[in-house]
């Protein structure tokens, strides 16, 4: 992560206006055509597709394609690697446990997902993602992981709202860079979802890219939010919501909201 990626000012920029996009062009001019290449292909594929879920998972099948990895948003393996460790040494640290059951939404080619396969006791994994060449791409790391045993689930949906799976069933859920590719209908079904399918002490953590100026989006594909915005959207849906100070110290982009049912513990000073 860039040393100033949130730094105030980074926090307040807007990264979908003109001027923040010609500053960007003049400094980094070998992105220009990458970026409008990919501009080209998102309208093609929005056209295509109207709804966002269905835009998305054309977006991940092009990416995937090419790279599953780099379609998870790791520029190499070695990234990749690290940014499964953060996910899974963060959530170990906060409690996770082998008896555990855990819900990985947009779990990806398990870049964190084979860590959590392998604490968790068998059957206790269920990843779910919208992207079908992804899930393909999951079961090969499962499989090069040597983790058959353990018996995850990984399931295809074609929404967040999560009405297949059952009430009470999940102690720790968890979405890594999902809310940060999801309009505000997306987040609203899925934290809807998420207050049915949690235990009563259970907890939902997701990340989210953050701004402190006008909410905003690049492309369809990358959302920009206040934390305020999520944290109230959490309230509506009658679910205890903290902003986790110690993820910020992680080398991460990213920041990371928790939620539950019940009452969340105050942070250790």
């Amino acid at each position: 992560m860039p040393k100033d990626a949130r730094s105030p000012k980074k926090l307040r920029s807007n990264r979908a206006a003109l001027t923040h996009k010609a500053r960007y062009a003049l400094s980094h001019p070998e992105r220009v055509v990458p970026h409008l290449r990919r501009a080209a292909r998102d309208a093609w594929l929005r056209l295509r597709h109207p709804d966002h879920v269905g835009y998305y998972r054309a977006v991940m099948a092009s990416d995937a394609r090419r790279d599953p990895e780099a379609a998870v948003g790791s520029r190499s393996h070695d990234r990749w690697l690290a940014l499964g460790r953060m996910q899974f040494d963060y959530l170990v640290e906060h409690g996770l446990r082998p008896e555990h059951r855990m819900l990985d939404i947009g779990c990806g080619n398990l870049r964190g997902g084979w860590r959590f396969i392998d604490h968790l006791d068998a059957g206790h994994y269920y990843g779910i993602d919208i992207s079908p060449d992804i899930l393909i791409a999951a079961k090969r790391t499962l499989t090069e992981r040597g983790l058959q045993a353990k018996l995850p689930h990984l399931t295809l949906t074609g929404d967040l709202r999560l009405d297949f799976l059952p009430d009470g069933h999940f102690d720790v859920v968890h979405a890594h860079s999902v809310f940060s590719h999801s309009p505000p209908q997306v987040i609203d079904e899925c934290l809807g979802g998420v207050g049915r399918v949690l235990t009563r002490t259970g907890f939902f953590d997701f990340t989210f890219d953050r701004t402190e100026g006008a909410e905003h989006q690049v492309l369809r594909e990358d959302f920009y939010y206040r934390t305020d915005t999520l944290l109230s959207l959490a309230a509506r849906h009658g679910l205890h919501a903290r902003f986790m100070d110690d993820w910020e110290k992680r080398p991460h982009g990213q920041s990371k909201i928790r939620v539950s049912r019940s009452p969340l513990p105050a942070p250790p000073l």
